[in-house]
């Protein structure tokens, strides 16, 4: 597969400005944590980053019921390592990974066709979340790990999600949740500051109950919504926040991109702190 397959964003999409922010250093991102972007699930007993990237990859494989018949797709599936992950503990009968950030797909290329998978297992797309390069009905289930903050807009993919997604299909996901609106001009400052550093859009700054709201209008039923802050935010920060994890991602994200990624987490932490985020984990059908 070529680089024909790679999608030219306009300047001003936000799919280009999500591409720029997780592109940085990202070809020379190799083997550090094994891959993982996500947060990790920082379950008793788990003390390091890629134990609990697992844990978390593992537990919404486990949340969505994957399985051997399972025709799957990944939507902003950073470098495959999640994919990988997924064929060697669920072995589905296919996957389709797609991400916004090309360097991500040419990863998952090569991790995938290293761990012995070719694409009659998975295959990886560029492309966005909020139009789909999929027939109408085609997958058992569709997972979304971190990313659906991201998309332009998140209720866009939901809807994308459920005209994929064959009747009696499940989506899962792990995503961030505004826990109660900003009141005091310093909360509003820094929620708007991790807004637009992290692009995010300011249509996805959801309550859970919005959120869910907004599941069940896309036509999603049994929505189930856990919060799981607790156990996701506080060993995400402190393990970006030890000295040789901050040398580290200096090296493969650069000195700007990487001090930038930390203000973020500093700024997410304080915003956990203060009660006004949360992040979740949820499933849900196509009847």
């Amino acid at each position: 597969m070529g680089a024909s397959e790679r999608k030219m964003w306009e300047k001003a999409a936000h799919e280009s400005r999500v591409e720029t922010f997780y592109g940085h250093g990202a070809e020379r991102f190799g083997e550090y944590h094994d891959g993982y972007l996500n947060f990790g699930l920082w379950d008793e007993g788990i003390k390091d980053f890629v134990p609990a990237a697992e844990n978390l990859v593992r537990h919404v494989g486990e949340l969505g019921g994957l399985n051997s018949e399972s025709r799957l797709l990944d939507v902003a599936c950073g470098m495959g390592t999640q994919d990988v992950y997924f064929l060697r503990h669920f072995a589905p009968a296919h996957i389709d990974a797609l991400d916004v950030t090309w360097k991500h797909i040419e990863h998952g290329r090569r991790r995938a066709s290293e761990a012995g998978f070719g694409e009659d297992r998975i295959k990886f797309h560029h492309g966005t979340a909020t139009e789909l390069p999929f027939p109408d009905n085609t997958f058992t289930h569709v997972i979304g790990i971190e990313g659906p903050a991201h998309f332009p807009t998140r209720e866009k993919f939901m809807r994308e999600a459920f005209r994929v997604l064959k009747p009696g299909g499940v989506i899962a996901m792990s995503d961030y949740t505004l826990k109660r609106p900003p009141q005091t001009l310093f909360d509003r400052a820094m929620m708007e500051g991790t807004r637009r550093l992290w692009e995010v859009p300011r249509e996805n700054m959801d309550s859970a109950a919005v959120y869910r709201a907004k599941m069940e209008r896309s036509g999603f039923s049994n929505v189930n919504i856990e919060e799981a802050g607790a156990r996701v935010i506080p060993g995400y920060y402190f393990e970006q926040r030890r000295p040789e994890t901050i040398r580290e991602v200096t090296k493969v994200r650069g000195f700007v991109a990487g001090r930038l990624g930390g203000i973020i987490d500093i700024l997410l932490y304080r915003a956990y702190r203060r009660g006004l985020v949360d992040y979740i984990f949820v499933r849900a059908e196509k009847k």
